[in-house]
């Protein structure tokens, strides 16, 4: 995993932001190419570009992207000013793909819209979550993304990429972390990563965190479960109805002081100071049925007011919302049906998908789908698009 600048720095004013843009078409060109130079006929740079713009045009599988570029070769030298690119023959594509470098493209990518990114988490609550990567061929070789989602713009605003099965994902976050600075932010976590080594760290970093308990903390699932059922006082309340896709969904949350609990001292360092309880009832209008849920919550975070207590349970509920994003990867952008045969490969598609879904979020599109439509029926609108967020 590389290590990129940190992603909570000092505000930027407005001259920092117009001498920090950087056209990603110029920056992508730096981007360090191992290759033999026997093997160097196609430019990364060019490679790069047109993925993205296939990726926007709907072409999902690597057979899509070469006839894509194939069939649009001329335009995409006029637009990119590329005049001696010359198509990737399909057999060349994945090697390709399978030999570019994840942790360099990255940090480019993240150096080159910097301000985008920074401007997406101004007081912003950050979703930490990890995405298996489905379509890798190789029995055993799991491939997966780690994403760091804006609650409220929803932009992907950092990913770790990761090898191994689930339990790995502990400890890439862990690191992941640091490495972003993300820890000294506000994180919504899920309860695979409640541990007081994880939330030890982001309390001793000046972060603050939510995460979920289940069953893997059963001793620290029973005592907020006790205090929720016997507490003589709690701190706040609030009631939200959601009625949607033939349910209507209550939501009542409770917020008590963790103070009185004696917590093991291996929780410490957490400094855990409010549990969360969200009370859900479901009606299902077209079965009749009403179903009921419990679910706990911890967080270093004091209420102090009425208004604490409400962001609290917002929150919670925001850090399920950005599962949105997973699915414009699987459905808009195919990712669980694109097939690899490389895990690099699938993790460099992976990158490239979500800095896809970045560009339409930055453009200000609702409906993703119309949007790409709308790329496909008229080109000169992904031109435009992509000259807005300063791609082009």
């Amino acid at each position: 995993m590389s290590t990129i600048p940190a992603l909570n720095e000092t505000e930027l004013n407005e001259t920092e932001l117009t001498e920090k843009e950087k056209k990603f078409i110029d920056e992508i060109k730096k981007l360090p190419d191992t290759r033999d130079n026997r093997g160097k006929r196609h430019a990364l740079s060019f490679f790069i570009i047109t993925v993205v713009f296939a990726l926007l045009s709907n072409r999902s599988k690597v057979s899509g992207i070469h006839r894509y570029m194939e069939n649009k070769i001329q335009w995409l030298r006029d637009v990119t000013g590329i005049q001696g690119a010359t198509p990737v023959s399909r057999a060349h594509m994945p090697r390709m793909l399978a030999g570019l470098n994840w942790v360099d493209l990255n940090k480019l990518i993240y150096e080159c819209f910097e301000v985008q990114i920074k401007l997406s988490i101004e007081n912003e609550w950050i979703a930490v979550d990890g995405k298996v990567l489905r379509g890798t061929l190789k029995s055993g070789e799991k491939q997966a993304i780690v994403h760091a989602v804006s609650h409220d713009s929803r932009v992907d605003v950092a990913q770790a990429r990761m090898v191994g099965d689930k339990s790995s994902e502990i400890t890439v976050v862990r690191d992941f972390l640091k490495e972003t600075g993300l820890e000294k932010q506000k994180i919504t976590l899920d309860a695979h990563h409640c541990n007081p080594e994880t939330t030890g760290q982001i309390e001793q970093a000046g972060g603050s965190y939510i995460i979920q308990v289940k069953e893997n903390q059963p001793i620290l699932l029973a005592q907020c479960r006790e205090l929720a059922l016997n507490a003589s006082m709690m701190v706040t309340e609030n009631k939200i109805i959601d009625p949607g896709h033939g349910r209507i969904t209550t939501r009542h949350a409770q917020l008590f002081p963790m103070k009185p609990v004696a917590l093991d001292p291996r929780w410490q360092k957490s400094n855990i100071g409010t549990l969360i309880v969200i009370n859900r009832e479901t009606f299902d209008t077209s079965k009749k049925k009403t179903t009921t849920e419990s679910s706990y919550y911890i967080s270093n975070q004091q209420v102090e007011n009425e208004k604490t207590g409400k962001e609290l349970a917002s929150t919670i509920r925001k850090h399920w919302g950005v599962e949105s994003n997973n699915w414009i990867l699987d459905v808009t952008l195919e990712e669980d049906n694109v097939q690899v045969k490389n895990g690099n490969q699938s993790q460099i598609m992976g990158k490239l998908r979500c800095f896809a879904a970045n560009i339409l979020r930055w453009s200000g599109a609702k409906n993703f789908q119309e949007k790409i439509e709308e790329f496909i029926d008229v080109p000169d609108t992904l031109i435009s698009t992509l000259k807005q967020v300063n791609f082009l």
